[in-house]
């Protein structure tokens, strides 16, 4: 299965589990019921911010959209980097690579991003239903953060802690990449169903 097919799968799976219609969902996360038909048919490829939207209406972290619902029997403690999930934003073009092993119930999840040149992307959510709390260490390049009234530029071995409890903004204003690993550290309700 694809990313983009795990994706899908995970967030009806949710929706389903929570006991939401799409209507429900749609007024939860302000996400079209259309659109969200349409990401669980896998027929739509929604961007970063449609997901963070989806996943704050199903009270989950970001993060745990990308994880799979079944753990591997036996759980293996190693992912490979062929196995790692891929993930790339179709507006931002942010790639994203998800390096935690898959089934440990574990609340905090590493996470691999190479952000382009010139690239920016706002997740507008005003007010979370559940706490992540984040680190980004940099590891080559420059990544602005604007995080509510404060802003934080970060260079090559930084590492900025954060709390998303407040809109945020990424941005990358030089002509390469920006190469960063992300930790998220969820409460437990926000990663699982």
């Amino acid at each position: 299965m694809d990313i983009h097919q795990q994706i899908s799968q995970r967030i009806r799976e949710l929706r389903m589990a929570r006991g939401y219609t799409l209507e429900e969902l749609a007024a939860r996360s302000e996400v079209s019921r259309a659109m969200i038909s349409m990401i669980e048919r896998a027929t739509a490829n929604p961007t970063a911010v449609v997901l963070d939207k989806l996943a704050n209406g199903l009270d989950v972290s970001l993060a745990s959209l990308f994880t799979g619902t079944k753990a591997p029997t036996p759980f293996n403690p190693l992912l490979r980097h062929a196995e790692q999930p891929v993930w790339q934003d179709p507006e931002s073009a942010y790639i994203r690579r998800s390096l935690t092993p898959q089934g440990e119930a574990s609340s905090t999840q590493l996470v691999e991003v190479l952000f382009p040149a010139q690239g920016r992307v706002t997740y507008d959510v005003p007010q979370r239903n559940h706490s992540i709390q984040q680190q980004i260490w940099i590891i080559a390049g420059q990544l602005d953060i604007q995080l509510g009234e404060q802003t934080y530029q970060l260079n090559q071995g930084d590492c900025l802690a954060i709390c998303l409890d407040r809109p945020i903004i990424f941005s990358n204003p030089k002509a390469e990449p920006c190469h960063y690993i992300l930790a998220i550290e969820a409460t437990k309700s926000s990663i699982n169903t």
